[in-house]
């Protein structure tokens, strides 16, 4: 399995980044979306998403990054902890950030209200693909809470349509591959 780094090389010097593309183009499930497996907590292993994302709060290290999907409410979790202990290192951390949000099979049309036909502007453009909900999510962001040895300190709602998508692109019984993009769009 592969620790939680950024840029990181394997021994042979194959790019971390190749790997998962690797895997993908082995993925048998044509929804993996909506396949069981993607139901209850993930441990992020390996992330190559900008801060603040997976893994990654500012300039803390050893950060335990969990996702916690919840298929029959619709719900997710991206839960980052800091000096915790337990199975997964997430019990009892002094710094902890949950971002809570919901999600829905993405309809397949863009996020960013931009058409090929007019170059912007309208709300009709949508994906060519014929089941977009099959391999992908759209997520509403609705929360992000920060708490210090368990005791919220701060917690930020977003805006109504703070969303984005999730293409999962990889799911076997122990990995599973999401590529998250802004607006649908590749």
């Amino acid at each position: 399995l592969f620790s939680l780094s950024i840029g990181a090389n394997t021994d042979r010097g194959r790019s971390m980044r190749e790997i998962p593309t690797d895997l993908e183009s082995l993925c048998a499930l044509s929804a993996p979306a909506r396949d069981a497996r993607m139901e209850g907590p993930w441990i992020v292993l390996y992330t190559d998403a900008p801060p603040p994302s997976n893994g990654q709060l500012g300039f803390l290290k050893g950060i335990i990054a969990k996702q916690v999907i919840d298929l029959n409410e619709g719900t997710y979790r991206n839960e980052l902890y800091v000096g915790g202990d337990g199975a997964d290192e997430d019990e009892n951390a002094w710094l902890s950030a949950i971002l809570d949000a919901t999600w829905c099979e993405w309809d397949g049309v863009y996020l960013d209200g931009d058409s090929a036909e007019d170059g912007g502007g309208g709300n009709d453009a949508v994906a060519e693909e014929k089941d977009p909900g099959a391999t992908t999510w759209k997520v509403d962001f609705e929360s992000i809470t920060l708490s210090v040895f368990g005791v919220s300190i701060f917690t930020q709602r977003f805006e109504a349509g703070t969303s984005r998508t999730w293409r999962m692109s990889y799911l076997d019984d122990d990995t599973r591959i999401v590529r998250a993009g802004k607006t649908g769009r590749g």
